[in-house]
């Protein structure tokens, strides 16, 4: 044997171990990956090449006419032809061109060659095996192999020459080319010194092959966990940064390009049902503000699964509706990830690699996973930071505007908080309180007069609770001041604001007001008693008169000079009401229910309305006015009374409510009922539901002021009045007084 052949087998032996170590770790490391197993058996079908070739030359040396030599010449013939179909196999994967039942019909190819070569064997056939001693013979190759050599080793030269940029490793390219090389070398010169370079040549390729997929399997993703922590890092100083939003986009895009060595990115945003492209890298700026909708296409189905998406090609592996235009067209491998932020998401990240660019693998969608989770908080993180911003600047405007209205207003604005500390004083308040450049923390009640605070703590916090506003009158120098308190913050007050409107000159109106109408009432009162009284004469005078004209024009008089004496009194009383004083005494709401229903019993009678009592016991003494509040009942009364048809019920009811602290006194009637469009106006002054056409109430006369009448009592003795109706079923009447002490 000579010396050539002795160092080509030693060096094969070598280079094939030291793949075959690599292939143990690429194995360890995913045994599951299309990309290991046929690496695997790529390696097992070049060593079964140079065991077939190491075999046959030393069956040669022993025995020459030796009938293993075949069986050796057969497994070197198998390596051979399978390794060419490896060879493109592999290369296929590298470049991602493969089909999805790719892998079924390469091992269906490698099945034909090993039954071919099985059946060579069986059959005896000859083989063009010539031993020429020490060491040396002659090979010629069968025609089989022949055509499968130049189907696959030609197919996979043309793959790796189209697709030399998706062989993510310039030494796998060279190992790739240089194996495909050393094979042509071998299958052009039989004689085994030309051999023993196509041994040695296509070891060597192994050897660059393996490492190479050692290195990009394993080695250079550990490397690459640097690159990944600074682009995390580089993400989350622009979450803390508070750098606008589309700063923050461009550089989640720039970091997912340059991390996978993509060509373009894309950053989709969620905008109602859609997903509108808000940033991209490397793409058309017309294609920005495209929308996709959530469920369509590559990101849409992203978007909606809440799951990442990888396509090694574009154009083979996708069905759906295309993302972008020219999709199919310029787009090779994608890798579309959800932005996903509480539960929901919020945009996809879209990376790109053309059709001749970079191979995307499947570990580098867990790269982008990554990267997605930060870029996902810091978009969500610039989002809050923006509305807080533009939140800001619209609180700051609008306390702008509210500063300018509160100090340039003449009503005077005194603001304090839970310690009375005053925060906010405006010029017309200040001028009222006695040290106009107080300080703003100084306690409220120190610096003003006690007659300007409110008179009762407890009446000012029920109204602040249950109306939100509490509304008293005071006098400040010389001058007469409607004061609305209302409460700061809520539901938990902060404090509260005190708003003043100067009423000196509306009192004093209402005072002349009332003094011309009480004047004009008593002026009227006297010539119509008058008319009344020889309205009396006439009628006597005229007794024996059996004119029918002559009767109805008296009763038609008397009539109207009655209304006319029932409205004056009834301005008198309210009148009276609303600017006499308040004569508070303990009463038992049983015995004033006693008092009104025995005075008012017998126009029910007349009427024929049966007047029903429900007297709780136990009810707390009140204070009240007895003579205007027996007046209040009596009115509600004879309103029931008068909008009941004859027949029917009128109750008064009286209850404590525990809720309230009150005493309700409750007024119902079995009558025709108030439209609801009409209730709100039951207590105004000279309202009427006979003139605006209430339905049955055609015939019932009034003066509109029975009702203004009660409201006025019912306010003045703190209380409050409401009512229930519905028509054809009756009216509720309920008035609420508080439960006071002496």
């Amino acid at each position: 044997m000579s010396v050539v052949s002795t160092i080509t087998l030693l060096s094969n032996a070598l280079t094939l171990a030291l793949a075959l170590g690599f292939l143990i770790i690429v194995l360890w490391q995913d045994i599951y990956k299309e990309l290991n197993q046929f690496f695997a058996v790529f390696l097992l079908l070049v060593i079964l090449w140079n065991m077939g070739s190491l075999l046959a030359l030393g069956f040669s040396l022993v025995d020459p006419r030796s009938t293993f030599i075949t069986i050796a010449v057969s497994i070197m013939e198998l390596g051979f032809t399978g390794s060419s179909i490896a060879i493109y196999a592999l290369s296929a994967i590298l470049v991602g061109v493969h089909t999805k039942r790719f892998r079924i019909l390469a091992f269906l190819a490698l099945l034909i060659v090993l039954a071919y070569q099985v059946f060579l064997v069986v059959a005896n056939a000859p083989i063009g095996y010539v031993a020429l001693g020490d060491g040396f013979f002659r090979y010629r190759f069968q025609l089989f192999s022949t055509i499968f050599y130049l189907m696959f080793d030609g197919a996979a030269l043309y793959l790796i020459w189209r697709y030399r940029r998706k062989v993510r490793s310039y030494g796998l390219l060279v190992g790739l080319n240089l194996f495909i090389l050393g094979q042509t070398f071998g299958f052009l010169n039989p004689e085994l010194q030309i051999v023993s370079l196509s041994i040695n040549l296509c070891s060597i390729a192994t050897l660059m092959i393996s490492f190479s997929i050692l290195r990009q399997e394993i080695i250079t993703p550990l490397a690459d966990r640097v690159r990944q922590v600074e682009a995390v890092h580089k993400v989350s100083l622009a979450i803390t940064s508070h750098i606008s939003i589309d700063t923050v986009l461009n550089q989640i895009a720039t970091q997912a390009t340059g991390w996978l060595n993509a060509d373009a990115a894309g950053i989709f945003l969620t905008v109602n049902d859609e997903l509108e492209l808000v940033t991209v890298h490397n793409l058309p700026d017309s294609y920005i503000h495209a929308h996709v909708l959530i469920g369509e296409g590559v990101v849409g189905v992203a978007a909606k699964t809440q799951q990442s998406i990888y396509l090694e090609n574009y154009n083979r592996d996708w069905r759906g509706k295309t993302d972008l235009p020219l999709a199919k067209d310029v787009f090779g491998s994608v890798i579309s990830v959800p932005l996903i932020y509480r539960t929901e998401t919020i945009g996809v990240l879209l990376v790109i690699a053309g059709r001749q660019g970079e191979l995307f693998l499947r570990d580098d969608v867990q790269l982008l996973e990554l990267l997605a989770a930060q870029a996902a908080v810091a978009i969500a993180h610039s989002h809050s930071f923006e509305e807080q911003r533009k939140l800001t600047s619209q609180v700051e405007a609008a306390r702008s505007q509210l500063e300018t209205v509160l100090i340039s207003t003449e009503n005077p604005v005194i603001a304090v908080n839970r310690q009375l500390q005053i925060i906010f004083v405006n010029p017309a308040a200040r001028s009222l309180l006695p040290d106009g450049n107080l300080p703003n923390d100084q306690i409220i009640t120190e610096i003003v007069p006690s007659n300007t605070l409110p008179y009762d703590y407890h009446e000012m916090l029920r109204d602040l609770r249950h109306n939100r506003a509490h509304i008293y009158e005071i006098a400040a120098k010389g001058r007469v001041y409607l004061c609305h308190l209302a409460q700061i913050g809520r539901p938990k007050a902060v404090g509260w604001v005190a708003v003043l409107n100067d009423v000196t000159q509306l009192k004093e109106l209402d005072r002349l007001k009332s003094e011309m109408v009480r004047m004009t009432s008593h002026d009227l009162k006297n010539p119509l008693q008058a008319a009344m009284a020889n309205l009396d004469l006439l009628t006597e005078d005229l007794s024996n008169n059996d004119t029918p004209e002559v009767q109805l024009s008296l009763s038609a008089i008397g009539k109207q000079l009655a209304r006319m004496n029932r409205i004056i009194g009834g301005i008198l009383d309210l009148e009276r009401i609303k600017t006499g004083t308040i004569s508070m005494s303990p009463c038992i709401p049983e015995q004033l229910v006693r008092n009104v229903v025995e005075e008012i019993r017998h126009l029910a009678d007349d009427q024929r309305i049966t007047l029903v009592t429900h007297l709780n016991q136990n009810i707390p003494t009140i204070w009240v006015d007895p003579e205007q509040f027996e007046r209040a009942l009596i009115n509600l009364i004879e309103n029931a009374i008068k909008f009941t048809p004859s027949g029917g019920e009128v109750a008064i009811e009286v209850a404590f409510d525990q809720k309230s602290n009150g005493v309700i006194f409750e007024v119902r009637d079995t009558g025709i009922g108030i439209p609801i469009e009409l209730q709100p106006h039951v207590f105004d002054r000279f309202w009427r539901g006979a003139g605006k056409g209430q339905e049955g109430a055609e015939h019932i006369s009034g003066t509109g002021l029975g009702l203004s009448l009660v409201k006025t009592i019912v306010e003045n003795h703190h209380g409050e009045i409401w009512l229930n109706s519905q028509l054809n079923q009756g009216t509720r009447f309920f008035i609420r007084l508080p439960i006071r002490s002496a």
